[in-house]
């Protein structure tokens, strides 16, 4: 299965012992990004995924890597294979495993977190010039608005381990239970806040802003430190509209609009 960043193919090995091992080779097939994407890193996922095997954090274990591509094609993860698809609802028991298992992931505190690659946005005007609004946006003014607070920097965070893409489509069910998180090549040295700002667009986005705050309280209610605050969550939306195409369809405008009105929403309080 070929997929944007990889392609997955699922691979039965039969033990020694006649045991079936049920497995996943991901590779890495973007050369354009490899040369070019700092967070498409098959090497960081290896270790996260590394790290990830001596927790309690429901992610697929790391059998082997050859991230350097000397003997497969292409740079290659050889995993364990999760069972399971993303959850097509955000029912009470849905958002309250994903808020427990985000507290699970920002409890992983290894040595070799302090070791991986710090956060860094997205888009970095330092680099990429001044923030400017989609041309297709009905409420340019708005984002000028969150443009303007970006600019006078993050708040203070205690850093941490963190997902850095966090949201429903990566993660994996079957029925009411979560099986695994998936998709770890963003792992890093971050603000908790981005992954809660992640999930919690993703939810407003889809389902609405109730529903975002009702993650944010089940996270809190999980015993993680509160690490939520509104300028990671304009952060992200920020970084979520980088080359966003103008929405084409009554759902996405639908979407859009709801996720729009979360930033306006999220902006007023800052």
């Amino acid at each position: 299965m070929s997929v944007d960043s990889t392609t997955l193919h699922a691979v039965d090995v039969l033990g020694p012992t006649g045991v079936i091992h049920q497995l996943t080779l991901r590779r890495f097939h973007r050369a354009d990004r490899l040369r070019t994407d700092p967070w498409y890193v098959p090497a960081n996922e290896a270790t996260v995924l590394g790290l990830l095997g001596s927790t309690e954090v429901p992610a697929p274990r790391l059998v082997a890597a050859d991230t350097a591509a000397t003997m497969c094609d292409l740079p290659t993860l050889l995993t364990t294979r999760l069972p399971g698809t993303p959850p097509t609802s955000a029912e009470p028991v849905v958002l309250a495993a994903l808020a427990e298992t985000l507290a699970g992931i920002h409890r992983v505190d290894l040595p070799v977190v302090r070791a991986l690659p710090p956060y860094r946005p997205y888009y970095d005007p330092q680099l990429d010039g001044h923030r400017r609004p989609p041309t297709w946006s009905s409420n340019p003014g708005l984002w000028n608005r969150v443009f303007e607070i970006l600019l006078a920097g993050p708040p203070t965070a205690n850093l941490g381990f963190i997902h850095r893409d966090y949201h429903p489509g990566q993660t994996l069910w079957e029925g009411d239970r979560l099986i695994g998180v998936v998709d770890w090549t963003t792992g890093c040295l971050g603000p908790r806040g981005i992954d809660l700002a992640r999930m919690r667009l993703n939810l407003a986005g889809r389902y609405g802003a109730e529903v975002a705050d009702h993650f944010l309280a089940l996270y809190r209610a999980a015993g993680a430190p509160d690490a939520h605050h509104p300028y990671w969550d304009l952060l992200d939306a920020s970084d979520g509209i980088v080359d966003l195409p103008e929405p084409s369809t009554p759902a996405s405008r639908l979407e859009y609009g709801r996720f729009e009105d979360w930033v306006a929403r999220t902006a007023a309080q800052l």
